[in-house]
């Protein structure tokens, strides 16, 4: 369609429009790779004339937060200290499925969702060969919040590592994505499934939906 439209500049910057609009936000995960076309084959390198500067940002930052998740590719390493302080590897995760949890120990939807999680994990997921890596990010919270709910809700058995504002603000100041950009981490919590290679197989949704495409993919290799 925008092929079509470059013979009427009015056409072509209308389409363009609703595209982005469209796609900014996604309504199914394969999407992501949709807007991140856009970006780079009509934005990146000869933006158009009548797009501002605040426009050009938008959607730069837009896409710069998918190029790392795309659904299907392998998912970006993480590195992150554990409750001992030792440095716990997403990818030494040697698990079928993990479920990657990015959330805040003082989330009141997290206390709702975590607990509801675990008890999936303990009644399929854990037999299934799913390991979880719970991430959590500090905001408002202290590393004892994170130690804290842990141990209250006795999850102590999933990965956890702990994401600092420190840590990422060594990261943004040494010019390397944070970790939340990677996974383009916009509420918590934000849950990622990826598979044993670590590639993404489901991303931003919902415990529930994520436990029904374990369910289909798990069906589709007894078949």
């Amino acid at each position: 369609m925008l092929s079509f439209a470059k013979a009427n500049a009015e056409m072509e910057r209308f389409l363009l429009l609703r595209f982005v609009n469209r796609y900014y936000s996604q309504r199914y995960m394969w999407e992501d790779a949709v807007f991140v076309h856009l970006y780079e084959k009509y934005f990146a390198t000869n933006p158009p004339s009548w797009l501002s500067e605040q426009g050009k940002k938008t959607i730069t930052d837009r896409a710069y937060s998918l190029m790392a998740n795309i659904f299907g590719s392998p998912a970006s390493e993480i590195q992150l200290p554990d409750t001992a302080g030792k440095t716990l590897s997403l990818y030494g995760v040697k698990k079928e499925y993990t479920l990657v949890v990015f959330w805040d120990p003082l989330c009141g939807h997290c206390k709702e969702t975590l607990p509801k999680i675990d008890s999936v994990y303990n009644a399929r997921w854990k037999a299934q060969g799913l390991g979880i890596y719970a991430v959590a990010k500090e905001n408002d919270g202290t590393k004892n919040d994170w130690l804290k709910f842990i141990r209250e809700k006795n999850i102590g058995y999933w990965n956890h590592v702990y994401y600092s504002k420190d840590a990422e603000k060594e990261r943004v100041t040494n010019n390397v994505p944070g970790y939340s950009q990677l996974y383009d981490v916009q509420s918590f919590p934000t849950l990622y499934l990826l598979d044993k290679d670590k590639r993404i197989v489901a991303k931003k949704l919902s415990f529930e939906q994520i436990d029904e495409i374990l369910q289909l993919k798990l069906k589709e290799k007894t078949k």
